[in-house]
């Protein structure tokens, strides 16, 4: 929490940033339930923070419940993102057009999530978590995008010892909880989240420590976002000359 603070504070502080040039990269996690992202988190922040060039402010992650806060505390929303409306289905980015000048008369929480995901994102040194981020931000181009999966049974066993319960019941909270994500991303997105060709990188957490995982998303996105750069830079120059 003291992380996202910061990242927000310095964000906010400062007096612009462009829309147009920005090469500053962020990622979009998303992941089977059990999968480990509760421990790969904190590795992955640090290590993105210790190696990544781009960034004088280090890298926050945000889930859920740090998206909620962010959108009661900071009016997020109401910055520089576009309007959503609650049928809008991602990734097409025509739908997204053809809202820019609406604005629905009822929010809903996707509406502010989707919304607040697109911003820290454009702000870059961003990771978010779940919500369809990936989904939300298919359109914005320095964003990398990570799907964490594992077998069955190895995250019926992290889950287990990560909440002090049954296997039973842990086994429960595994298939009900994948459900309900599918459910949701098929809801707003309208796609099946289980589809790898959503993302840039798929992840088995099944025989690789936290810390190894993190270097490898973080690794494959800081490579990912040199090659954009440098594409970029190429394009800004021939449209120079």
């Amino acid at each position: 929490m003291e992380r996202m603070e910061k990242y927000l504070r310095t964000r906010l502080d400062q007096e612009s940033y462009s829309t147009e040039k920005r090469v500053t990269p962020s990622l979009t996690v998303s992941r089977q339930c059990g999968a480990g992202m509760d421990v790969i988190g904190c590795p992955l922040v640090d290590y993105l923070s210790e190696v990544d060039d781009s960034t004088d402010f280090g890298w926050a992650l945000f889930n859920q419940g740090m998206i909620g806060k962010i959108i009661e505390q900071h009016d997020l929303p109401e910055s520089v993102a576009p309007f959503l409306v609650e049928d809008t289905k991602f990734p097409v980015i025509e739908a997204l057009e053809q809202v820019l000048n609406l604005h629905p008369s009822e929010w809903t929480l996707f509406n502010y999530s989707a919304v607040t995901i697109r911003n820290l994102c454009q702000m870059g040194n961003a990771i978010i978590v779940g919500r369809g981020g990936n989904f939300v931000t298919s359109d914005m181009r320095y964003t990398f995008h990570v799907r964490l999966v594992g077998s069955l049974a190895r995250r019926v066993e992290h889950t287990a010892d990560r909440h002090k319960i049954s296997q039973k019941r842990a086994r429960e909270i595994v298939i009900e909880t994948d459900k309900s994500r599918k459910k949701f991303v098929q809801r707003f997105a309208g796609a099946d989240m289980e589809d790898p060709t959503f993302y840039h990188l798929v992840v088995n957490t099944d025989d690789i420590s936290p810390e190894v995982v993190a270097r490898v998303i973080g690794d494959s996105l800081l490579e990912w976002a040199l090659r954009r750069e440098e594409e970029f830079y190429k394009k800004y120059h021939a449209d120079v000359s």
